[in-house]
């Protein structure tokens, strides 16, 4: 009989190939063969039977208003010149080649910004990024798909949700994440959680080994904290067959985490983490009520599954950006 922890894998590309593709991509073609992709990318996008859906989520990612200006600020990380400067700066990291792939096609006289860390806060100029803070001012914040690497994969699970242990389950770096440490003094002895923190050199009492990625899919609920912006882990657990349990998403990326709703999206439990047993019991006792979240957050991340379409969306981001903070 196969065992439950065969019936899922992900497919994420070699970390090698990655950056010979992005090298090739950002730093050795040729700008007209950059710009020509990108003509041939948006060709007849407007007669695309979605592009009303496209429309929105580029109208979604890019608030900057006509006008805007770049600047530079003193904060490590952020960067401002012109497009045509982008691989005198190089950074050598999946931000660069994740951002440049894009950039990279347009005019070089175009004046740009962006950052190439995580985000504690929201800027005051306008910048190309991969996350922002839901609470605080949005209009300088031009959200790309960065990092993709890591934070989006295709999924592969077939182990129904019934099949599954009806268990929360963690396994993460919590050292200097005071919220996650907090989580595992309050419930790393509960029966209903595996709770395992993996943080390298840890002398935590809950040091556990790494699990791969498909052997979380055995599991009904995965707990999804934010780390030092998002979740890195939401992703591939809205496209598995399991439920993310999570707080309501304080910073938002490609993932659009300020349109998932809590009881469709995912299981909102408290921000003091006060509800979390008494919300896994409900759920464990009303088996369809949980499956049906595992549907909606599946459904939600397929939507970024169309690669051609993301690249189209992609583009019109960053020639929305360029348009703003040069006109």
């Amino acid at each position: 009989m196969e065992n439950s922890a065969t019936k899922g894998k992900i497919k994420r590309q070699n970390n090698q190939l990655y950056y010979l593709a992005g090298i090739w991509r950002t730093d050795l073609l040729p700008r007209w063969v950059k710009r020509l992709k990108r003509q041939l990318c948006l060709r007849g996008w407007e007669k695309r039977p979605d592009v009303t859906y496209i429309r929105d989520r580029v109208e979604y990612y890019c608030r900057v208003r006509p006008g805007s200006r770049t600047m530079q600020q003193d904060i490590p990380g952020q960067h401002a010149y012109c497009v045509g400067d982008f691989s005198r700066h190089g950074m050598g990291s999946h931000y660069y080649y994740d951002m440049g792939r894009y950039v990279k096609s347009f005019d070089p006289s175009l004046q740009m910004a962006c950052f190439t860390c995580d985000i504690f806060f929201n800027p005051d100029g306008p910048n190309l990024m991969k996350g922002r803070r839901l609470d605080s001012r949005r209009d300088n914040c031009a959200l790309l798909n960065l990092d993709s690497r890591r934070h989006f994969m295709k999924v592969y699970d077939s182990i129904p949700f019934a099949e599954k242990k009806p268990v929360l389950f963690f396994r993460g770096d919590i050292t200097g994440k005071p919220h996650r440490i907090a989580f595992f003094e309050r419930w790393a002895d509960n029966p209903l959680f595996d709770l395992g923190d993996t943080s390298p050199n840890s002398t935590t009492p809950w040091v556990k080994p790494k699990v791969s990625i498909p052997e979380h899919f055995t599991y009904q609920f995965i707990l999804c904290l934010e780390g030092n912006d998002v979740a890195s882990a939401l992703q591939w657990v809205m496209a598995s067959n399991c439920v993310p349990v999570m707080t309501r998403p304080t910073v938002e990326g490609w993932l659009m985490h300020g349109r998932l709703k809590p009881g469709v999206h995912y299981i909102e439990i408290a921000d003091d983490y006060s509800d979390v047993a008494e919300k896994i019991a409900w759920y464990t006792s009303h088996p369809d009520e949980a499956a049906r979240i595992a549907e909606e957050s599946r459904r939600w991340a397929e939507q970024f599954s169309d690669r051609r379409r993301e690249n189209i969306i992609s583009y019109l981001v960053v020639d929305r950006f360029l348009k703003a903070v040069n006109s």
